[in-house]
């Protein structure tokens, strides 16, 4: 019976980690570490609103997502904390499709038309009516349409099923092999693109969240995950983004490891600088959601 009881407590406890945005750059940090961390246990979705619907359920202890959505939650009074950032920007642009570049040239010109977002609801769904409002239009005055991450979004901005589409580096770089330069609305793929879309060189983007009940119970399981993302963090910045890319699964790439090599360079430089999320980096947030100024920061130090 004492061997059963000892085996019980030495075996590992595993954090249950889901990726809001399956096979995205914004999300390479904690792929890497649960390679070297053999408590992770990974569960991908297909885009940021099902993955948080999986943490409000209980069915993951942790969510790889971003800050407006924690912001975003918490205004419905749920309780979810964010413990630690992984990159200063979502990532992302606004890019224009090959088909509809001639009568798109401004935010202005989206009115009416249909854009490309991971999922209904997630964080390129936020941009995208981020930057109609800063257009002085109304979200609705758009077609929101899911078209997932990497060869799903390629595919629908190739064959004009969307008009427009808020991507990643990746499909970006990979549209414009066979398109030549796309037309960008907005972009925040570098710390300029940043500071010109925000107003802050840094924008929360990816971070480690979850309930305050779990964090309140498993504070030093934080800290090892938040360690362990940070550890791989550096990792990347010592390392060049070929080996990166040695590390990563083909599906991941969809055939063009090329592209997928470049974006990760590109994204290298955004990786978080500290540990926190400043008031400036949050009030970027709270102005992007269009939330009260009141609104209270969502980051919590565990460490």
């Amino acid at each position: 019976m004492l061997g059963g009881l000892t085996a019980a407590c030495s075996r590992p406890h595993f954090v249950r980690v889901g990726i809001a945005a399956q096979q995205s750059i914004s999300q390479v940090p904690v792929y890497l570490a649960a390679q070297d961390a053999r408590t992770i246990e990974l569960t991908d979705f297909p885009g940021a609103s099902k993955g948080m619907e999986a943490l409000l359920g209980g069915s993951i202890d942790v969510l790889s997502g971003y800050y407006t959505q924690a912001l975003q939650v918490r205004a419905q009074e749920r309780a979810i904390d964010v413990f630690f950032p992984i990159y200063d920007s979502l990532l992302i642009a606004l890019a224009v499709s090959p088909a509809a570049r001639d009568r798109i040239q401004t935010p202005r010109d989206l009115k009416g038309v249909r854009i490309g977002v991971t999922t209904l609801g997630s964080a390129t769904h936020q941009f995208a009516d981020f930057l109609l409002r800063r257009a002085g239009l109304q979200p609705a005055e758009a077609t929101p349409v899911a078209i997932g991450t990497a060869a799903r979004a390629v595919a629908a901005i190739d064959r004009g099923i969307v008009d427009a589409g808020v991507v990643t580096d990746f499909t970006i770089r990979y549209l414009e092999k066979k398109h030549g330069p796309l037309r960008l609305l907005a972009d925040t793929r570098t710390r300029d693109g940043v500071q010109t879309t925000h107003g802050a060189s840094a924008f929360p983007g990816t971070v480690l969240m979850a309930s305050r009940q779990w964090l309140d119970a498993n504070r030093e399981q934080a800290k090892e995950l938040a360690n362990a993302v940070g550890q791989a963090m550096q990792w990347m910045r010592q390392h060049t983004p070929d080996e990166l890319t040695a590390r990563m699964p083909p599906e991941h790439y969809g055939g063009d490891r090329e592209a997928y090599l470049a974006a990760n360079a590109g994204a290298l430089p955004l990786l978080a600088r500290a540990a926190t999320i400043d008031e400036a980096a949050h009030r970027s947030a709270v102005e992007f959601l269009a939330l009260p100024a009141t609104t209270p920061s969502a980051f919590r130090e565990v460490s």
